[in-house]
């Protein structure tokens, strides 16, 4: 938690939160999907930074996304061997929206009407999700609040952060990924 500066959380780290005033499936409201902004590294999708209260007074599904942050969401390595190619975070928020497609009408959700909308980090992956190949047909609409994807820091060059990374958590071995892949898996 970035306020609190307490660890929570866990690897398992794709989560959807649901929220709706109504679950009459024939009503057909329109989604709304929120994605935390954070600089990919920090940031909650839960009820305590993005609360429901607003949008449970207007008729729309809203869903809020927690997806992989920091190393475990965007570490990225050159070895296509060791297969960590980099944005599993953004990959959590494309199997998102598949969900929400195929599942958002049990909700009272709107197949047809939906909209992804973030901030800063959010507003960047709302673009990322918007002009992916990966995305099409998934959603309609995208809203981009204080960030999208041609922000000097929504893409970086992630290879040297493994090593960095390593680093601060004891690694003293040379700028080898398998050995820092190795070591970031036991760390």
């Amino acid at each position: 938690d970035f306020i609190s500066g307490k660890p929570t959380g866990s690897e398992d780290c794709l989560y959807l939160n649901v929220y709706t005033n109504d679950l009459n499936p024939d009503k057909k409201r329109p989604v709304m999907v929120f994605i935390h902004g954070g600089d990919f590294i920090f940031g909650e999708a839960n009820r305590n930074w993005f609360g429901p209260d607003y949008f449970m007074k207007k008729p729309v599904v809203l869903v809020t996304v927690q997806y992989r942050l920091g190393v475990l969401g965007f570490l990225s390595l050159k070895s296509e061997n060791l297969n960590v190619p980099g944005n599993a975070g953004l990959k959590d928020q494309v199997m998102a929206l598949r969900w929400v497609k195929s599942n958002i009408a049990n909700f009272g959700g709107d197949v047809d009407n939906i909209t992804v909308f973030g901030e800063s980090a959010g507003g960047a992956s709302t673009h990322y999700m918007m002009i992916t190949e990966q995305t099409r047909g998934l959603f309609h609409r995208g809203i981009m609040m204080s960030g999208n994807s041609m922000c000097s820091w929504a893409s970086t060059e992630c290879q040297s952060r493994a090593l960095t990374m390593a680093k601060r958590v004891g690694y003293k071995g040379e700028e080898n990924e398998k050995d820092i892949l190795e070591f970031l898996m036991k760390a």
